[in-house]
This record gives C-alpha cells, structure tokens and sequence, in this order.
C-alpha cells in the first residue's frame, strides 16, 4: 500500500542520510520541489470545490449547512484553542542559552488582517497564498450561483476542471513515496547529532 511504501521511504531515508551524511544534501532540493509539486494544486481545488459546490445548492440548503458547519467550527475552534492552553504544559523548562537564535529576537513581519481576509483582488490573494481571502472570495461566488438560472453549463465545465485537479493530486500521491525519502535523507545526512537530540521533545509530542 501507499501508506506502506511512505513508512518505508521514511526508515530508508534516515538510513542512506546518516550513512552518507552531507553528499545527500542535494536531496533537499528533490524534497522542496516535490512539497511544491503537492500544493500545486491545493488552492484552486478548494476554489473549484467551493464555487461547484455550493453553486448546485439551494438557499435552504445553505441555511441547514451554515448552522451545521457552523456548530462544528466553533468546536474545532475550542479544542484548538485548548491545545494552545496546553501545549507548552508538554516541553521541559530549557536553561540552556544556546537554545535560542536571533530568529527569536527579529522583528517580526506585521500581518494585514484585511489583505489576509477580504480578497480585493483574487487574483493577488491566490499568488500569495492567503487562503482566508481564497476561501471567502470562492463561498462568495459560489453563493451567488445559487439565485442564477442556466449555470449548470457553467458548473459542469468547472466540476470538469475540479476533477482533473483530483487526478493530478492523485498522481502526485503515488509520488509521495519518493518525496518523503528525499526530505528525510537530506534532514538526516545535514543535521548533527546535537540537532537531532534536540528534536526528540518534538518527536516525542508528535507522537
């Protein structure tokens, strides 16, 4: 199976990064295209899953959808912010001065907010990423299809292009093999034993 092959690639490639160290570090540009290859297609899956699908509602539909997507939102949004509470419950007090970096002292890139959330131009959310405005923009258009009559010739040629998006990511899936070996590689061949043993508190809490 998939999952199987990962799990393999995985033990693989911490066994060739540590047995050849640093002449698997060309492996780390493998895995950032592979990662890049995967969220190729993220962003306009979710556009078209959005636009096609609630485009074919009706209004009632949407009604009894919100209230439920709703109520499970604000749960979603309790256990995480309850794991927020209690994550830092998980790591050990570190004394240690060579834990931190300067990275921890830069100053910080302030977020807007309103370029995050309201898609002023969609074109320029997609480019940079900013999936809250992607979203909002998507249930917007999708809503409006819903009162417009002839938009199945529409639908159809987006639920088409929707489709083929599956099928690309579907092909990138039967990579993921390859990309999870590539990444490990290149992490275990490049990092010391120091680093790695600072990893184990991670390692650990993701387990």
């Amino acid at each position: 199976s998939i999952s199987s092959q990962v799990v393999l690639a995985l033990l693989l490639g911490v066994v060739v990064g540590l047995f050849f160290g640093g002449q698997i570090a060309p492996f780390q540009s493998v895995g950032k295209a592979f990662i890049l290859l995967l969220q190729m297609t993220v962003l306009p899956y979710i556009v078209l899953s959005l636009m096609t699908g609630l485009g074919n509602l009706t209004y009632q539909q949407v009604k009894t959808l919100a209230l439920r997507v709703g109520t499970l939102l604000v749960i979603s949004w309790g256990l995480g912010f309850l794991v927020i509470l209690l994550m830092p419950l998980a790591f050990p007090t570190w004394v240690s001065a060579s834990f931190f970096s300067t990275s921890l002292i830069e100053k910080q890139e302030e977020i807007n907010l309103l370029t995050l959330f309201i898609p002023a131009n969609p074109f320029y959310s997609l480019s940079n990423n900013f999936v809250p405005a992607v979203v909002i923009f998507s249930v917007a258009v999708g809503v409006a299809l819903i009162g417009i009559e002839n938009k199945q010739s529409l639908l159809a040629n987006l639920d088409t292009l929707n489709r083929a998006m599956g099928r690309i990511t579907q092909f990138m899936a039967k990579l993921t093999p390859y990309g999870v070996f590539a990444v490990v590689a290149s992490a275990a061949g490049t990092m010391s034993f120091e680093e790695l043993a600072r990893l184990q508190v991670f390692l650990v809490l993701y387990v």
